[in-house]
């Protein structure tokens, strides 16, 4: 039986740990390549910044890429909490669980890339490192954002064709829209992505926090 009072925490802490360190820790406690720095000159700056205190880079990077886990496994558990037999938007749901233990583990494996290219470099092998760094810095993270969005977007689907309660159709209403268009956005240009990027957060944040005050009500 899955905690509804579990997945609210995941999906109330998550987003919230996972911004508080790339936006914040990591530029605070990491050095990184100058501005304007591109190419093979920014990836080398980077693996030397993070490698001044590889300790502490693990430490920062651990706890974000936690925070985006914890949420990932909350929306994986609500999807499981949208599917049954016979309840509407099951088929969604269900898409949504099985995809996002996967998105989930191609972004565990893209972070590692960054890891194998300071294990590279601190063996003096810095042309593979530039390679697992470009690697790390250009591939995975747009395509598995994009089919995140994908799954949240069924979620919420599934949220406003089962929920009766205002508030929790609501907040599955916005998720639907705010996510299927930065899902369209990945094939086209689109304006305001910072702005429904921040709404997806914040409304994850709202929907986290309101299934753990029904479940204490």
């Amino acid at each position: 039986m899955v905690s509804k009072t579990f997945t609210g925490y995941l999906l109330a802490l998550g987003p919230i740990v996972m911004l508080a360190t790339w936006i914040f820790l990591w530029d605070a406690l990491v050095p990184g390549a100058p501005e304007g720095a591109v190419g093979e000159a920014k990836i080398l700056a980077d693996i030397e910044g993070g490698m001044e205190n590889f300790a502490l880079t693990k430490l920062v990077s651990f706890v974000g890429l936690g925070g985006m886990m914890a949420m990932a496994l909350g929306y994986t558990l609500w999807a499981r909490l949208l599917r049954g037999e016979g309840k509407k938007g099951a088929t969604f749901a269900t898409v949504a669980a099985i995809a996002i233990p996967v998105i989930a583990a191609g972004m565990m494996m893209s972070m590692d890339f960054n890891y194998g290219a300071a294990n590279a470099f601190d063996t003096g092998d810095t042309s593979s490192a530039l390679i697992l760094g470009a690697v790390a810095e250009y591939s995975g993270g747009d395509i598995l954002w994009t089919f995140l969005m994908l799954s949240v977007s069924f979620i919420g689907i599934a949220t406003v064709l089962q929920e009766t309660d205002t508030v929790n159709r609501s907040i599955g209403g916005i998720l639907a829209v705010a996510t299927l268009v930065m899902f369209a956005s990945w094939f086209t240009t689109f304006e305001g992505l910072d702005f429904l990027w921040m709404l997806w957060m914040l409304v994850t944040v709202v929907a986290g926090v309101n299934m753990i005050i029904r479940q204490k009500a």
